[in-house]
């Protein structure tokens, strides 16, 4: 019966201690963005590339393109990609998650060249967005599409 006292007692003591301080309960820290857009991005010109299939497209710009309402350019952000490929953004918008998704792209411009002497100097990968989470949003695979070319 005198542990159960003590322990009461310390439980207490603390609880009173910490409503004394003032201080706030430690909090977890939070992602400060409505919608995050995370992938990977292979070094490759083929069409839907997996994962696994080629190596990291290293230091390649990731851009975030989505229509407006009213056709013009809306929603944009931007990443470069790390030594493995990998790429994250963070953003704040008041548009719903599916109009991120059925709205926006992910186009990387930079050339593949850079990443393999191989492939072309010029083209783009694309990639349509997938919803994952409540706001995550992955590419739904990425594919080539070549530069076009201009006659005078």
């Amino acid at each position: 019966m005198a542990s159960k006292r003590t322990l009461l007692l310390v439980i207490a003591v603390a609880v009173a201690s910490m409503v004394a301080s003032g201080a706030p309960p430690v909090q977890p820290p939070r992602i400060q963005a409505d919608v995050i857009v995370m992938g990977f991005v292979p070094c490759n010109n083929g069409t839907s590339m997996r994962t696994g299939s080629a190596p990291g497209f290293a230091g390649a710009v990731v851009q975030l393109q989505c229509a407006a309402d009213d056709g013009g350019a809306g929603l944009a952000a931007n990443a470069t990609t790390d030594g493995k490929g990998r790429f994250r953004m963070a953003l704040n918008t008041t548009v719903a998650p599916s109009s991120v998704a059925s709205r926006c792209d992910l186009v990387v411009g930079t050339p593949l060249a850079s990443c393999n002497a191989a492939l072309p100097a010029a083209g783009t990968l694309h990639s349509n967005l997938r919803l994952i989470a409540s706001m995550v949003f992955f590419p739904q695979g990425f594919s080539y599409a070549a530069a076009a070319s201009s006659t005078d």
